[in-house]
């Protein structure tokens, strides 16, 4: 009885252990790999109008006991952005591709 018990325990682990040897989903990363390359071409289609506007300004958190940066700081990143929209916008204007 106690054998009969052993091998099926054994049984039962070797079972669950077969998922962790499992090779990789082929299909998965091939439908990754496709959904990437049509993400590229689609942002290659993109005017330069869109680009400049899918640009977004992110700050860090500057106030609290957890501040990560001044107000100053944001402020100079914030006149930094804005230079960068006017100049992403002339570019945009004058056809030239960034």
């Amino acid at each position: 009885m106690k054998k009969l018990l052993h091998t099926l325990i054994g049984a039962v682990a070797l079972s669950a252990m077969l998922p962790a040897f499992a090779g990789p989903d082929w299909l998965a990363i091939e439908q990754a790999r496709k959904n990437k390359r049509e993400q590229v071409a689609q942002a290659e289609k993109t005017s330069p109008e869109a680009k400049c506007a899918a640009m977004r300004l992110v700050l860090p958190l500057d106030h609290g006991p957890r501040a990560q940066t001044t107000p100053y700081l944001n402020e100079k990143r914030r006149a930094s952005f804005e230079a960068e929209q006017k100049a992403c916008k002339e570019a945009a204007a004058k056809g030239v591709v960034q």
